[in-house]
């Protein structure tokens, strides 16, 4: 047994102090707590508890109204648990921030003394420009010369790299050397030479210098600074072409003549006018929305000061160089600045460039996620995903997918033409960014998906039928109800059918009701400090230009954009929260002054009439869940009194549409996306699906995802075996015997028809008509191809036809004329390969030599089926 101590108890009890300090304001933490528990609802008879964060999706429950349908609407909507948000202190003071980058520019000169060792020498060699002078300088003024390093050739093959292991070859070392003039005069340890100069000419200029250009994005990320108060040590850095200290003393220059102009003047307002004029050209950040549109309807749209230095090249040669050289760095175990957007774009396309991501994967993760810089990946998803694919980082690559299918959905889904025209910008005004094709035929999938499904539940929630797909005890038991009575011709039983049918379609419009009001309005009037929050989130990146409040607008959404924000889906739960069916009047239009137990009794008293009125149903089985014999008197009643329970009808519909009403609910979303709470971003797998397997999708490659595993009815087979028709066009009929490339390729010809083309594209972009959109299935562009010759199309083509298709007639005799055909033309071959000059006469041109492509007889097969 073992000694257990027993001085633990002696000890004085230890009090942790709390962390936060007491200015905090939790006032509001527990409204909209996403992550912990939520506020339970009152239940009869049941003391509150705490429950388990696992239970909280847990629609399942026994005693349904414990949970609410909805959250709490306030500033902090669709935010993450506040309490987990600890305040971040600055990394850097704005002194040390200026040394460090000071040390970093001397070390990046004399690089060649820090990576002097090595059996590797690399050579990278800069620009020489004439007339450049301090103009390709650092900000120091100092410019940049060739650099020759020693690196190991350990540390560049550990990384994997094929673009390495070839450059370390037998191959392109000979060449390297020859260049080089360094064959037999290499230094003492030296075995490998590498040049990795950017080329100054050709194919592989221009696309390294496409990868490298920056994006306007990433060339004024430096401003997330002033408008989300990102740390200044994380994206201010300066560019490697930099003239900021030769500016400061014109700065300076202007500074003292606009101190000097007021005694100069004679007038002592004019400068304070100026002054204030002055200092009011930029608005005061944080942007509020009221700002924001004056600004807009001024035709004003710079919120902030751009410094010259912050007016960079898309693509510099020095920084591309550099870039190389900080790689190397990283390469050999030694520390580099990560303190841009510019700095990170190019470290992570020349790391793409020369296949070592994984030497940057750690990095450049935790420059995205620390504190306010994760809203990068909501201000410029495009990058973002460019980034996460390349160093494959799972949870960025998922945050920035989801927030560009929820951008490109709404447009999709957009009837109105100023939704569809959109080019340069988002529905909600942010900037868009240019994605490489297979990004964006990811991306256009699953929005295109989403759509769908968002479409089949605006189909479904606006189906009269809907409660026959939920399985409500009391709502089977009005549909037995129903049919009974349909069955019976009698007054009595018509009237109380139509008592029934009218409390059923009350108890359908309370759903369809809170449904349509939650996508058709919205309630600005309600929740105006939430929708005001989130105007101040968008104008953090926003230009005032493209800025409208998100009330307006949603007030031209239709409900399927509606239900593309998580607000509408919260609007449906809190107006079901508001109703209890006891107590609720009807909502049908001329009924309101109806209560719904009102029409629960009338139904009831209509059918215990007919139960009284027709003792015979007693002895019918089909009533006897319905009817109830008297043991005393023998009389007839009913077996339910009242028929139905509209608290059970209530507690089953809330139990069915929770999962709906909650769905909007980020409980999976890492980094939390709070600037971007305008968008519905729980996306299902049937939309994460396209991610590839290493960030949570399916796509393995194989281009399977893009498919559909069943293909649609009106594409099925008319007979079996893999390949299959639609009974809109034949094909041709091949020998079974090919001799010759000729006549392969006669074998492959297709015979024409008369019916419409069908669909292009099942499984991919199109890259004849659109190359840069996905093409849908409901979508007919061209006519569909076969490939035939096989022994499975063989087989196939001689089952017998479907009956219940309509073509199936005249494929039958178009397969068998086109059989005779092959026949005759075919008879008296000796054997396939005997070709001379009579073969070109028989297979392919006309025997008569006219020179008129087929023969006037093959053209007398061609079977015209028509529509």
């Amino acid at each position: 047994m073992m000694d257990i101590p027993n001085d633990w108890d002696s000890e004085a009890t230890q009090i942790v102090e709390h962390i936060w300090p007491e200015t905090l304001d939790t006032s509001s933490i527990t409204n909209n707590n996403i992550i912990s528990p939520p506020t339970l609802a009152p239940v009869a008879g049941t003391e509150d508890a705490p429950v388990p964060v696992s239970d909280i999706l847990s629609f399942d429950q026994d005693t349904p109204g414990r949970w609410y349908l909805s959250r709490f609407v306030d500033v902090n909507f669709n935010k993450p648990n506040l309490t987990n948000q600890r305040p971040i202190l600055n990394l850097m003071s704005d002194y040390e921030i200026e040394s460090t980058r000071n040390f970093e520019l001397y070390r990046l000169h004399a690089v060649s003394f820090e990576l002097n060792q090595g059996d590797t020498l690399v050579f990278v060699d800069f620009p020489i420009s004439q007339n450049a002078g301090l103009s390709k300088a650092d900000c120091n003024g100092i410019t940049y010369k060739s650099q020759q390093l020693r690196v190991h050739s350990s540390n560049l093959l550990d990384t994997g790299s094929s673009k390495f292991a070839e450059m370390l070859g037998p191959t392109n070392q000979f060449r390297t050397l020859r260049r080089r003039k360094l064959v037999n005069k290499l230094p003492e340890g030296v075995k490998y030479v590498l040049d990795l100069t950017p080329p100054s000419e050709g194919d592989e200029l221009v696309f390294q210098m496409t990868e490298l250009s920056l994006t306007p994005g990433i060339m004024k990320w430096w401003s997330s600074s002033l408008r989300s108060q990102v740390d200044s040590w994380l994206v201010c850095g300066h560019d490697d072409i930099c003239m900021c200290d030769r500016l400061k003393p014109e700065l300076a220059k202007d500074h003292e003549s606009q101190q000097s102009a007021p005694s100069a003047s004679p007038s002592q307002d004019a400068p304070a006018h100026s002054e204030e004029k002055e200092e009011s050209k930029f608005p005061k950040l944080p942007l509020r929305s009221e700002t924001a549109l004056r600004m807009k309807a001024r035709s004003e749209n710079e919120v902030y000061e751009t410094p010259p230095y912050r007016r960079i090249l898309d693509y510099c040669p020095v920084r591309h160089r550099n870039g190389i050289i900080r790689l190397l760095m990283l390469l050999e175990g030694k520390g580099v600045i990560l303190d841009s957007a510019t700095r990170i774009w190019t470290l992570v396309k020349l790391s793409t460039i020369f296949d070592c991501e994984s030497v940057l994967r750690d990095r450049v993760a935790q420059w995205i996620m620390h504190g306010p810089n994760t809203r990068f990946i909501e201000v410029l998803p495009e990058e973002t995903l460019q980034i996460a694919f390349s160093l494959k980082l799972p949870g960025i690559a998922q945050c920035a997918f989801r927030i560009l299918v929820n951008e490109l959905a709404l447009k999709l889904a957009a009837t109105r033409k100023e939704h569809k025209d959109l080019v340069h910008t988002t529905i909600f005004g942010r900037r868009l960014g240019d994605l490489p094709d297979e990004l964006s035929n990811l991306v256009q999938h699953a929005a295109r998906a989403l759509v769908d499904r968002v479409s089949d539940v605006n189909a479904k929630m606006r189906n009269r039928d809907m409660y026959e797909f939920w399985d409500i005890e009391d709502w089977n038991t009005l549909r037995a109800i129903e049919q009974l009575l349909e069955n019976e011709k009698t007054p009595l039983c018509e009237d109380a059918l139509d008592k029934l049918r009218f409390l059923k379609d009350a108890l359908v419009y309370e759903v369809t009701d809170a449904f349509d009001a939650a996508t058709t309005q919205t309630a600005t009037y309600i929740h105006a400090a939430a929708y005001e929050t989130m105007d101040e989130d968008l104008l953090t990146y926003v230009d005032p230009k493209d800025f409208d409040k998100i009330t307006m607008l949603m007030l031209r959404f239709n409900p399927i954009q509606m239900l593309l924000c998580p607000i509408a889906y919260n609007e449906i739960g809190e107006t079901l929260d508001s109703r209890t069916f006891r107590h609720v009047k009807c909502k049908l239009p001329g009924f309101t002054d109806m209560r719904m137990q009102d029409l629960v009794d009338e139904a009831t008293e209509t059918l215990r009439a007919v139960v009284i009125c027709e003792p015979s149903h007693s002895q019918d089985p089909d009533w006897a869940s319905c009817v109830r014999i008297d043991p005393y008197s023998g009389g007839t009643s009913l077996a339910r009194d009242p028929i139905v329970s509209l608290d059970a009808i209530e507690i089953g519909i809330k139990n069915a549409i929770r999962p709906l009403t909650v769905s909007w609910i980020r409980t999976d979303i890492e980094p939390p996306l709070n600037v971007t709470r305008h968008l519905l971003l729980t996306l299902t797998n049937n939309e994460l699906k396209y991610l590839p397997l290493w960030a949570g999708g399916c796509d393995d490659g194989t281009g399977g995802v893009f498919e559909d595993l069943i293909p649609m009815t009106e594409m099925g087979p008319n007979g079996p075996g893999p390949a299959f028709h639609t009974g809109r066009t034949v094909p041709s009929t091949p020998s079974s015997v090919s001799g010759s490339m000729i006549e392969d390729m006669d074998a492959l010809r297709m015979w024409g028809s008369t019916t419409a083309a069908s669909i292009a594209v099942h499984d991919s972009i199109s890259t004849v008509y659109r190359p840069d959109q996905v093409i849908t299935d409901d979508e007919t562009i061209v006519s569909e191809s076969f490939t035939a010759g096989g022994s499975e199309y063989q087989d196939a083509r001689f089952e017998e036809p479907a009956d219940h298709q309509s073509m199936g007639d005249a494929v039958e005799t178009a397969v068998e004329a086109a059989d005779e055909e092959t026949r005759s033309v075919t008879e008296g071959r000796d054997t396939p390969s005997a070709v001379d000059d009579d073969f070109d006469d028989i297979y392919c041109w006309n025997a008569d030599g006219d020179g008129d492509g087929d023969s006037d007889d093959s053209m007398d097969s061609v079977v015209m089926i028509g529509k």
